[in-house]
């Protein structure tokens, strides 16, 4: 960083505060309670909740499936564009000539005539029977088949299945009864990147009537929110033969099974709609999908590129919060000394990911993250695995200090390294300065603690956090 830490109006005048508290304190005498948690349970307290205003998550609902026109298309080439000019920006050094040359076949490929429809599902629920039938039925002058792995197959996952759907223009989602959690996870995720999917209920003949007509009603009562009615048909692709009994002549009774004819419904009828109706929107639709996706690895790139400038920074101020807490003698105060850290180091991470904050915003931003902390139980759980780990090193003589010195580095960390994970998934033009969504955030806090509670990972944290403050302690005495 080549910014001086003195230039730095949060950690400046936050110390400042903090020191002149303390000064203040010891001439008074005055013994402040924190409670059990001293420092760490004291950040909770300095703020209340920066923002409250984002909408909850809602449910994928059908009617706000809005139709891939030229204008979304065009929008999203845009976004792709931008988000590969700024990593050139950022990274000039970096190679982004395959990314531009997809980026220039996008447009060519909204305006092509043949179709790709891709045939997926479970095991063994008829995909392949599904992928002969269909030339038969004349629909495929103009598509592609595709059959994709079974989605709870050990060769492909379920992520590579979706993957290959979503580079089709149209899916059938086969199925032989009640769908599975996966499978409607998928049909989420692929109805979600605005994907049409056709839900083809297949093997209806080993059912009775009533209870083809049962069960077809459940799947399109389950599937509401994300597929019409109308786009859940039923099938028997591969009928069992049925036992036919004639009567001879001799008045002898001869058995024999009886091959059946394929029935599929009306999908062949339906298909044959959607492809003369409905042909430029789904092409429409997979180049968005592919702008998006080319955005998704163009960003990709650029966090790894900002995450390796960030990750300094996240390492400097949490020796800065330990060798704070660890020379503090009042507990209470080290609440503003580590707002000033932390909300500086929030600041400076938001310069990275072109997140503007305030000095206020910024400083009550931090004290939001060490509230979650609190309420996530992070705080008291990284006290008691520090404060057992300490009691292997030879640090009796600073002992108490140094819990809440280690404490605060570790918890700093956590903080700087969730901000990288909320700040990632940020729109790269989003406006800045609109606040935090804490549910996303609250998520990426136990998710870095969680990535961070190894016990080996700990240890060797520990060890490094003591060597710093033994390092300030002899500054210290120097001074």
């Amino acid at each position: 960083m080549t910014e001086k830490l003195w230039q730095k109006p949060i950690l400046v005048g936050g110390m400042g505060l903090s020191v002149t508290l303390w000064l203040w304190s010891s001439l008074h005498h005055a013994a402040i309670d924190v409670g059990e948690l001293g420092f760490l349970g004291a950040i909770a307290t300095g703020g209340v909740f920066w923002l409250l205003q984002q909408k909850s998550p809602q449910n994928l609902l059908l009617s706000q499936q809005l139709p891939v026109d030229k204008q979304i298309v065009a929008e999203a080439i845009a976004s792709a564009s931008a988000t590969i000019d700024y990593l050139e920006k950022e990274a000039p050094n970096i190679d982004t000539s395959n990314l531009k040359q997809q980026l220039a076949q996008l447009p060519n490929l909204s305006k092509r005539q043949d179709l790709q429809l891709a045939i997926t599902g479970g095991k063994s629920v008829g995909k392949t029977t599904l992928y002969q039938l269909l030339p038969a039925g004349e629909i495929t002058e103009k598509v592609k088949l595709i059959e994709t792995a079974a989605i709870n197959a050990i060769t492909d996952s379920e992520s590579n299945v979706t993957k290959k759907s979503l580079a089709c223009d149209l899916v059938l989602f086969v199925t032989t009864g009640d769908l599975t959690e996966s499978e409607y996870q998928i049909l989420q995720q692929l109805r979600t990147a605005k994907q049409r999917v056709l839900l083809i209920f297949n093997k209806q003949d080993f059912y009775v009537p009533e209870e083809q007509a049962l069960i077809l009603q459940q799947l399109r009562y389950r599937v509401k929110e994300i597929i019409s009615p109308e786009d859940v048909i039923g099938i028997s692709a591969a009928p069992a033969p049925e036992k036919v009994r004639k009567h001879q002549e001799d008045g002898s009774v001869a058995e024999y099974m009886e091959p059946q004819s394929p029935n599929l419904g009306d999908l062949q009828t339906h298909l044959r709609s959607i492809i003369k109706t409905e042909s430029q929107e789904l092409i429409w639709g997979t180049t968005w999908r592919e702008a998006r996706e080319l955005q998704k690895q163009a960003k990709q790139i650029l966090n790894e590129v900002r995450r390796s400038r960030a990750l300094p920074i996240i390492e400097q101020y949490q020796w800065i919060a330990a060798a704070a807490a660890f020379a503090n003698p009042v507990a209470a105060l080290d609440l503003v000394a580590a707002a000033a850290v932390n909300g500086q180091m929030l600041v400076d991470l938001g310069v990275i990911y072109k997140q503007k904050f305030s000095l206020d915003q910024a400083k009550t931003a931090a004290a939001t993250i060490g509230k979650l902390m609190v309420q996530l139980g992070i705080v008291e759980l990284t006290t008691q695995s520090i404060g057992s780990l300490l009691k292997s090193h030879a640090v009796t003589y600073f002992a108490g200090g140094a819990v809440q010195g280690v404490s605060a580095a570790y918890l700093t960390r956590i903080a700087g390294l969730s901000l990288i994970e909320y700040f990632q998934e940020q729109e790269i033009s989003a406006a800045s300065g609109e606040g935090f969504n804490l549910e996303r955030l609250k998520g990426k806090i136990q998710k870095v603690f969680q990535e961070n509670q190894r016990q080996a990972f700990l240890q060797g944290f520990v060890s490094k956090a003591i060597g710093h403050l033994k390092a300030a302690k002899s500054e210290e005495k120097i001074a």
